[in-house]
């Protein structure tokens, strides 16, 4: 599903960057204080994930009690002009619905990536395992399939990129247990993000649910939407 434009340009200008200027995220960050941003609203909405685990499809392992073996991934493109460079990003985790407020829940554990950059998990230490550039932690099942839960007991902790550097702030409800969902990164941070989206060409989110060996269960979560208000300057 296609995210749906709710808001049309509200602002526009002549004056167009030069993405070959952009070597940095500064780079990024000086155009859009230079230039006068468009912007769009967008809804994102993951459907609700009901089905089990697929279990023993592709690379998913078989089913095995405290083990990261099977996940299912949805993405959702962002609907933004070719080589849009993205000046912010505001979420709003509140419910598509209006006066309607969003609860999440979901099972085993989830990771929430832009362009494969984690921006949020329920579980850190499988973040800790994915290869990273700096800050950026890229998503790739192959690095945590099979992780044990149990090595790192209940103690641990959620992921918010940019959150230990006090660059964004992340509220996570924990795994089987309703609650709101709300996440916030600064200018700075997005700009390392936009830099990604150029070089790609693609402007992804992903939610991944995973799950261990509860056909009941695991690899699920309720429908979770949110809008994204995303200033950005075009070339």
């Amino acid at each position: 599903m296609t995210p749906t434009l709710l808001m049309a340009i509200v602002a526009c200008t002549d004056q167009k960057v030069d993405l070959g200027a952009l070597q940095t995220s500064d780079d990024i960050v000086n155009a859009c204080e230079q230039y006068e941003p468009e912007e769009l609203t967008l809804d994102v909405v993951f459907p609700a994930q009901t089905g089990a685990c697929p279990w023993e499809e592709g690379d998913n392992q078989g089913p095995a009690d405290g083990l990261l073996t099977a996940r299912v991934e949805q993405v959702e493109t962002l609907e933004l002009p070719t080589d849009a460079v993205i000046c912010d990003m505001s979420f709003d985790f509140s419910g598509i619905v209006p006066d309607e407020i969003q609860v999440m829940v979901y099972d085993d554990h989830f990771f929430f990536t832009f362009n494969d950059i984690v921006l949020a998990s329920s579980f850190s230490p499988a973040v800790d395992e994915l290869a990273a550039e700096g800050d950026l932690h890229t998503w790739d099942w192959s690095r945590v399939v099979g992780f044990d839960y149990h090595s790192v007991g209940d103690g641990y902790d959620s992921y918010c990129l940019g959150e230990a550097g006090g660059s964004a702030e992340c509220d996570i409800p924990a795994t089987e247990t309703p609650g709101e969902i709300t996440m916030r990164f600064d200018e700075a941070l997005v700009a390392q993000l936009s830099l990604s989206a150029i070089a790609n060409a693609r402007y992804d989110f992903a939610f991944v649910t995973t799950g261990d060996d509860d056909v009941d269960r695991d690899c699920k979560h309720e429908a979770f939407g949110f809008t994204v208000t995303v200033p950005y300057l075009q070339p």
